[in-house]
């Protein structure tokens, strides 16, 4: 049986027009997530078929065609080199939608132009989960319900009509969106696992420290993470938030040990009160969890290392939340001889001037902590300068940076001044995290940025095991009791340090830069997405279950059937048909306020007597107003019954009401 031929598609100008803006503005969030060869060549796609809808023999013939999906698809390899992956895979979908757009003649191609927008819509969560771009997507997906309601019904309803249908289906949609979000089950880890691509690593720590490491962070927004106490804050000298630490070192760079299992770590002994807190962390496709300088208390799918860094079983490639306990007062344990000889690791023999300091501070006295002190001191007293552009040092960085340029950021502060106890005798290792955080007084959280990234160093003394040391306090005390004041920092491209410090913590929400406060009243919304929305795991859903009663499949069926019909009767009670009242007629409200003042004075209209009929009656009583009554009921009969009214006959008729007297 021979299949019948496809309906021929007769284009009309203004649905083909919508439907090209629709598909552009889906796509136009890709200008930030793709290559611009790729971007570029969708672009030129859509404006070849805008073009072609005025002159349809620009369309490309099979053969063109075929040239233009083997260009797109060379496009893709040679800015990826593989058709797999996020941006990949992404930069597929936008070249299929730009050649399918080249192809579209029937009623069937418009159809899959449409889906295939919907796929390259979903793509763009693959980037971002943001309010703004949920916004955003359920404007595309009303943009595309619009065409396929303009597509079925032809030239019959006006877009501002077709608008106004799509917006309201995408309204009725969304509590039933809402429920099944809620109730829904939720599996583990995302709907699909993406393959390693190395371009999606997100900025943050590095598993590496040389110069310029942590100092290439120090001018970004981002934030590493947000946290939530649930009782007061720490101390702005307490903030330090653990992450990798150093120990083998070749001179110029620092690298990790290889992981440990948690059954090594030897358990500190804690004092003092703890604190409580939810740190919601961004991605960054590493395992570390930045947790407060030492945590004791945290869940159980997180290992520690012998280090105390925190780790997660895979990397983290989408936010996160963990409740954590951190003391900052402890005592760690004994010195093992692998960590002693790692402490005190060296690459190469230190320099003679080296030697020399290091000798004075000896001879001065042989306890290890005056010999921190010593070095404390030292920083603080030579002309050090803590500085986002020091000069670049090729050969013997320590040596050079603390006899020569003395200049550097919190990077070169802590590997020298490692290099200096591990010349002293003393085991040393460098950590790096965050250090501070920015109060925000809307949301009542504390949010860490990659500017505040920071490194410190863990001496081991005796009596007390690691301890820290940070030698940017000695040089910079400000960064550490201050914070970073990071608008002056990007406008200078120098180290700045804020004015108020973290006093924000405590001071009520009274900022006089209408800029700040747009940003902190943002930055609480969009934390408060991230914990109740991006964060909405299978945990977080079984803990809401479970405040709800649901308890076993039963439970969670008779909820959600409930909510559902629910959303249904609320969606019937809103499209019911409704009597639209009758609009004044602004003639016959000024004829009635006339019968009133005629009433007053005993003339009534009579049921079934016609205006004209009780204008003569009335004239014949109250001769005296005659003109006066007859004048009204002209314009009245006019206006209510004229072929063609003048707008200005109800005006002159109000004014003749008003001025009527018996």
């Amino acid at each position: 049986m021979k299949k019948p031929a496809a309906t021929s598609f007769v284009p009309d100008r203004t649905q083909e027009n919508l439907l090209l803006f629709s598909v552009f503005f889906v796509a136009a969030p890709h200008l930030l997530n793709l290559g611009w060869a790729i971007v570029l060549y969708f672009s030129l796609m859509a404006a070849w078929r805008f073009a072609s809808g005025y002159r349809p023999a620009l369309l490309p013939g099979r053969l063109l065609l075929f040239l233009l999906t083997l260009s797109g698809a060379a496009l893709v390899y040679v800015d990826y080199h593989r058709f797999y992956g996020r941006e990949a895979g992404s930069s597929l979908f936008l070249v299929g939608l730009g050649l399918k757009l080249m192809e579209m003649r029937n009623r069937r191609d418009v159809y899959l132009v449409v889906y295939l927008a919907f796929f390259v819509a979903l793509t763009q969560y693959l980037f971002s989960q943001s309010i703004a771009l949920a916004v955003y997507t359920l404007a595309a997906v009303a943009l595309l319900i619009s065409v396929l309601i303009g597509l079925n019904a032809g030239p019959v309803l006006s877009l501002k009509t077709q608008f106004r249908m799509a917006a309201s289906l995408v309204a009725q949609a969304m509590p039933i969106m809402v429920v099944l979000f809620i109730f829904f089950p939720r599996i583990a880890g995302p709907l699909w696992k993406l393959p390693d691509d190395p371009s999606s690593a997100k900025t943050g720590l590095s598993d590496i420290i040389e110069p310029g490491s942590v100092s290439r962070l120090a001018l970004s927004r981002e934030p590493a993470f947000r946290a939530d106490f649930e009782g007061p804050l720490p101390l702005p000298a307490e903030r330090y938030w653990r992450g990798p630490v150093f120990w083998h070192t070749d001179g110029r760079r620092w690298t990790l040990p290889p992981e440990r299992g948690r059954n090594t770590v030897q358990a500190p002994a804690f004092s003092g009160p703890a604190y409580r807190y939810t740190i919601t962390l961004e991605p960054h496709q590493k395992r570390w969890v930045f947790a407060l300088d030492l945590p004791k208390v945290f869940p159980e799918n997180l290992a520690q290392t012998p280090e105390y860094l925190l780790l997660t079983p895979q990397n983290v490639g989408e936010r996160r939340q963990y409740t954590i306990s951190s003391y900052p007062n402890y005592r760690t344990g004994e010195l093992s001889p692998a960590e002693r000889e790692q402490g005190l690791q060296l690459p190469d023999r230190p320099s003679a001037r080296m030697l020399r300091l290091v000798e004075r501070w000896r001879r001065s006295s042989s306890d290890p902590k005056d010999i921190v002190n010593n070095a404390l001191l030292h920083f603080r007293e030579e002309p050090f300068v803590y500085t986002l552009n020091p000069p670049v040092i090729r050969d013997k960085p320590v040596d050079i940076f603390l006899f020569e340029t003395r200049k550097g950021f919190c990077e070169h502060y802590a590997t020298a001044f490692v290099y200096l106890m591990r010349v002293a005798g003393i085991p040393a290792r460098v950590v790096t995290g965050y250090q501070g955080g920015q109060w925000n007084p809307v949301g009542k959280f504390l949010e860490v940025r990659q500017a505040d990234a920071h490194a410190w160093t863990e001496v081991w003394l005796s009596e007390q095991g690691w301890t820290r040391v940070d030698p940017t306090a000695a040089v910079a005390p400000h960064r550490i009791e201050q914070g970073i004041d990071l608008d002056r920092q990007m406008a200078d491209h120098e180290v700045s340090f804020s004015p108020v410090g973290r006093a924000l913590a405590d001071a009520a929400f009274d900022l006089h830069d209408w800029y700040d406060q747009a940003r902190l009243i943002w930055a609480s919304i969009d934390h408060a997405w991230n914990q109740r929305v991006l964060s909405y795991n299978p945990e977080n859903q079984k803990r809401f279950w479970e405040a709800l009663g649901i308890v076993d499949w039963r439970g969670l069926i008779t909820w959600l059937t409930a909510l559902l019909i629910l959303c249904g009767v609320l969606v019937g009670l809103w499209l019911r048909p409704r009597r639209k009242p009758k609009a004044a007629d602004p003639a016959m409200a000024a004829y009635n306020r006339f019968l009133k003042k005629m009433a007053k004075n005993g003339l009534v209209k009579q049921t079934g007597e016609g205006p004209r009929d009780f204008a003569l009656r009335a004239a014949s009583e109250r001769p005296e107003a005659k003109e006066a009554i007859g004048a009204i009921t002209t314009l009245f009969l006019r206006i209510r019954y004229g072929r063609q009214a003048d707008p200005r006959d109800i005006d002159q008729l109000r004014r003749r009401v008003r001025a009527f007297r018996v």
